[in-house]
């Protein structure tokens, strides 16, 4: 059996209507984004409110301030496949889940003997990861589209959040021994 190699690419299912339906669920997807870096956000608001070892405190407000450009971020990505981000539903959605990643963190203290504000950041460090998760999944799903703008917007934040993933985990293992041993904040 004898084979017709080619040497361009072969396209397949790029039609108009499939190419539609992809940024649809595309957009679906960079939804769940917004979502979570809202999530994400509020909670590193109210973290950084409650924490007062001022070095650990410099951290999280530089940290909030690109979680905000993370959130713009997240909503430059639809214009990018033509579509509209989610009203301010989404964003309330994710805020409410973040409030709820501090019930959480209250529970999961209360059974460690952790002393608040600890049991927040290490809530943060969770969120991120996840926030940093969702992005990476819309830089592939930039890549599988063709779209190479994606990944200008998408690198660019998964960095940024591989920082603040190291950060997060050294406040939360340098002060996880205040916390519990000595039942103190900081």
């Amino acid at each position: 059996m004898q084979s017709n190699p080619t040497t361009a690419p072969v396209l397949i299912e790029l039609d108009a209507a499939c190419r539609a339906t992809h940024f649809d669920r595309a957009a679906a997807w960079f939804r769940n984004v917004q979502l979570v870096q809202a999530s994400y956000r509020q909670l590193l608001e109210d973290t950084a409110a409650e924490i007062e070892e001022p070095h650990i405190k410099a951290y999280l407000l530089t940290m909030l301030d690109r979680a905000r450009g993370h959130e713009q971020q997240a909503e430059r990505l639809f214009s990018l496949i033509d579509r509209e981000p989610s009203t301010t539903i989404r964003t309330t959605l994710g805020e409410i889940v973040g409030k709820s990643r501090e019930l959480w963190a209250d529970i999961i203290a209360l059974g460690g003997g952790a002393k608040s504000p600890w049991q927040d950041l290490q809530q943060l460090y969770i969120s991120n990861a996840n926030s940093m998760s969702a992005f990476a999944v819309a830089e592939m799903l930039g890549l599988a589209l063709g779209l190479p703008d994606v990944l200008d917007v998408t690198a660019a934040v998964v960095n940024e959040k591989r920082i603040d993933e190291v950060l997060l985990q050294e406040c939360a293992l340098e002060m996880c021994s205040i916390s519990i041993l000595y039942q103190d904040r900081f």
